[in-house]
């Protein structure tokens, strides 16, 4: 899948002027000293590809070294292939637009799953799992 996604990117390099990646959070995505911000860790980002967007950008087979202005400053971005969710050339009417599931990722952070606590749970039994923040722990029994 990885050499799809970067023959798509060629392919659209070459014949559009604009066109838009959407990038889904990934341990290895560097974007600049800006990083992601709000709700761009959880949904990702939809960088801009233009003309004046972007500069001195290289393809490797795993990844995207690009610069890219963010609110007129450069800042250099580093872009694993597996983190291409979509690739479009217009966000309201798009001419095409290839969407890509997330890959699975040998590094990527585990999500934690929380149990929620109902009014009814009853903290004294010594059995019963006690969470707090993203730790879940497990009391023993003597």
């Amino acid at each position: 899948m990885t050499d799809f996604r970067l023959n798509v990117l060629k392919e659209i390099l070459n014949n559009y002027e604009k066109f838009f990646i959407h990038l889904m959070p990934h341990p290895e995505l560097i974007i600049g000293s800006r990083g992601l911000i709000g709700e761009e860790k959880k949904n990702g980002i939809v960088l801009v590809f233009s003309s004046y967007s972007y500069d001195k950008l290289d393809m490797e087979d795993n990844s995207i070294t690009v610069n890219m202005k963010f609110s007129g400053s450069w800042e250099s971005l580093y872009i694993p292939i597996d983190a291409i969710s979509a690739i479009f050339n217009d966000p309201v009417k798009p001419e095409f637009m290839f969407s890509f599931k997330p890959q699975n990722r040998k590094n990527a952070p585990k999500p934690v799953e929380r149990e929620e606590e109902t009014e009814d749970s009853d903290d004294s039994s010594e059995d019963a799992p006690s969470s707090g923040n993203n730790v879940i722990q497990f009391k023993r029994k003597n």
